[in-house]
């Protein structure tokens, strides 16, 4: 049955989705505990340490929350100390291990915690307690890179360029980043650098999973589920119950799309979800799932319409053209435990607005010949989807030909 063609609050497929909402526990004056900010609700546990000296960087917060949020959503239990000067390293570990296992069916592995470490003060003390409680698999810390370090168990150290002086030991593994303070993956820090922050964390997840045995998802039930129900249940709700609490979606050529859960649910209601046409579909090409199938997916794709409306996304402000288009296009699908975080998502604008024909075949160019000229403009249309979906039925290097570029007036 094909989906609604309008927006409609009072129908059943645009109840709101009720997102993972489990409140943090406090502890003690340095410990708490936030459940698993999942669909699933329960995951492997997994301890941070986090500084109280961030400085704040002002301006506009980030989307990207902050640490004890950003790995709840991976799907981990999380307990996280707030460290101070006097704090009892090897005590808080023990107190954090007891949380975590009282969380009962929240948490799937009892026996294997991670440990992340945000304050470069306490990294050695954390490495040398983890030695005397075989619970804790690794530890993973920011900074921390001035002396040699020493482990016993996996180590993944996220440096900055001041510490690349850093040498590789027995158990260590080091990633350097063009950034000046270990804070450049804390969103609220002055330091902060988005970059860095997402490699570094993604770096982070595959050791994490390595060493802890989880979270597991399958990315492409979760990146199919979001899909249907853009383009074939379409519905706003559903398709926003998918996504992280703030996600954000580009369109890069058209630069449509929504940062924040307020503006992209908008976004879908009122310029994509039902601006898309009836006869709308996603011819898959080809689909590459993330190193260790941890948070990316990237889908090659042929969106094919008949141009029957205005498509806000793809053409915006154009009227109706009632013609056949088939787009080649990309998805870069960034998820984070079982929701989507962010899409970006490109095509060939030209082609678009060749196939819509709205894009001139010959224009005007001066040359020293003079205006016996024109242009022939290199871009192919719908034959370009042709050949991707099929090598056999194109040509390459037409364009390379006498019948492109500066061609006669008569000609064209």
């Amino acid at each position: 049955m094909p989906g609604p063609a309008a927006y409609d609050a009072s129908s059943a497929s645009e109840q709101p989705v009720t997102l993972p909402d489990a409140p943090t526990r406090r502890i003690n004056e340095a410990l708490s505990i936030q459940p698993p900010l999942s669909r699933r609700g329960h995951g492997p546990g997994l301890v941070l340490f986090l500084s109280n000296e961030t400085s704040s960087a002002g301006g506009d917060k980030p989307l990207d929350p902050e640490p004890v949020q950003k790995w709840a959503e991976e799907g981990f239990a999380v307990a996280f100390v707030t460290v101070y000067p006097t704090i009892d390293v090897q005590q808080i570990l023990a107190e954090a291990a007891r949380a975590l296992i009282d969380l009962g069916d929240t948490l799937d592995i009892s026996d294997k915690f991670g440990v992340i470490v945000y304050d470069t003060n306490c990294l050695q003390e954390v490495v040398e307690s983890v030695k005397h409680d075989e619970r804790f698999t690794c530890v993973v810390g920011f900074g921390g890179g001035e002396d040699k370090p020493e482990s016993s168990k996996p180590l993944l150290l996220n440096t900055t360029q001041l510490q690349s002086r850093v040498i590789s030991a027995p158990h260590v593994e080091i990633h350097e980043y063009p950034v000046a303070s270990p804070h450049f993956v804390i969103p609220t820090s002055g330091a902060y650098d988005p970059g860095s922050a997402a490699l570094a964390h993604t770096r982070t997840l595959v050791f994490l999973r390595k060493h802890v045995g989880g979270p597991h998802f399958d990315l492409e039930v979760i990146w199919d589920e979001h899909t249907y129900f853009e383009f074939e249940a379409r519905s706003v709700a559903k398709t926003m119950g998918t996504m992280v609490a703030e996600p954000y979606v580009n369109h890069i050529p058209t630069m449509t799309g929504g940062v924040g859960r307020e503006n992209l649910t908008r976004f879908y209601r009122d310029h994509f979800i039902f601006s898309n046409p009836a006869d709308a579909r996603l011819q898959v090409v080809s689909r590459t799932v993330g190193p260790d199938r941890v948070s990316l997916c990237t889908d090659e794709f042929v969106y094919h319409i008949t141009h029957d409306r205005q498509v806000d996304w793809l053409l915006p402000g154009v009227p109706a053209t009632h013609k056949k288009l088939s787009i080649p296009m990309m998805a870069v699908v960034n998820i984070r435990g079982d929701r989507l975080y962010n899409e970006h998502i490109w095509w060939d604008q030209a082609t678009a607005l060749k196939q819509a024909g709205l894009l001139q075949e010959y224009i005007s160019f001066p040359t020293p010949e003079g205006s016996g000229k024109v242009l022939r403009l290199p871009v192919a249309g719908v034959e370009s989807a042709a050949m991707l979906l099929d090598e056999s039925k194109g040509r390459s290097n037409e364009m390379l030909g006498e019948g492109w570029g500066m061609v006669d007036k008569k000609d064209s």
